[in-house]
């Protein structure tokens, strides 16, 4: 049974045997993996930092189902502490390249008294000599285009204040796009779902959303690759960035200098 997370849920940082950040939270174990993503010509642009849950009797829940079942007070928690451990793990591998963070939209958004997560994000930065411009956040688009404007204010706070920004999962379903064009972010990176329908033969949507992010002025990106054919179809349309399985495999990064 999954344990159920409460208000007063204990938290705590360690490190595991190889010197990893990992994290507790409750009846749950947080650590992290990464998976790189690579340039047209095969170079490491950096990596995406990903969230791996556990309970302490073996279960591996989802990440996105975890933060599903959590009132949206433990989700921000969780997301925090989830974030600090990627940022820790990545400063302490020496890895050159970005960090790409998953970000929940909540987090994203100025409270009421007008805080943001910038603050003490920046100042862990500074501790582990790591620069914001190498920091990307990363949403759905889903959550771009129907979370309403005051994520979007959010993020615009975000850019200037030195960090990149990401659209993830472009595409995945059907929207106008008017909120992404507005945010002009970084990075946009489409959904596989288009991927698998160009190979499969629908050749006209994946190209028209790859123009649609060349004409905003954002570098287009291509998740789920597995295959060679499909590396080699995304190249033939000219995609800069590569993510995907036969490519790279998430993967904990070696510990190059415990910080």
């Amino acid at each position: 049974m999954v344990p159920p997370l409460g208000p007063h849920s204990e938290r705590q940082l360690y490190r595991d045997a190889d010197g990893r950040y990992c994290a507790r939270l409750g009846g749950y174990q947080f650590s992290s993996v990464f998976q790189p993503l690579f340039y047209r010509s095969g170079g490491v642009f950096g990596h995406e930092a990903l969230l791996r849950v556990r309970t302490l009797d073996g279960q591996a829940p989802p990440p996105d189902a975890f933060f599903a079942s959590l009132q949206p007070e433990l989700a921000l928690e969780a997301d925090q502490l989830a974030r600090l451990i990627h940022i820790r793990n990545f400063a302490q591998s020496g890895q050159a390249g970005c960090l790409s963070l998953n970000l929940l939209a909540q987090t994203a958004v100025v409270d009421n008294d007008g805080r943001t997560h910038l603050p003490l994000l920046q100042g862990l930065l500074d501790s582990l000599e790591l620069d914001s411009a190498g920091v990307i956040f990363e949403l759905p688009e889903y959550e771009v285009e129907h979370h309403g404007q005051p994520l979007i204010n959010s993020l615009r706070l975000t850019a200037e204040a030195g960090f990149g920004l990401s659209v993830d999962d472009f595409g995945a379903v059907a929207a106008r796009h008017g909120k992404v064009k507005a945010l002009c972010p970084d990075l946009i990176k489409i959904d596989r779902s288009l991927l698998l329908d160009y190979m499969s033969g629908e050749r006209h949507r994946l190209p028209v959303l790859l123009e649609l992010g060349w004409q905003i002025g954002c570098r287009m990106a291509v998740e789920g690759i597995e295959t060679r054919e499909q590396h080699q179809a995304m190249q033939e349309l000219g995609v800069e960035l590569y993510q995907g399985f036969y490519l790279g495999m998430p993967a904990e990064l070696p510990v190059a200098c415990q910080l």
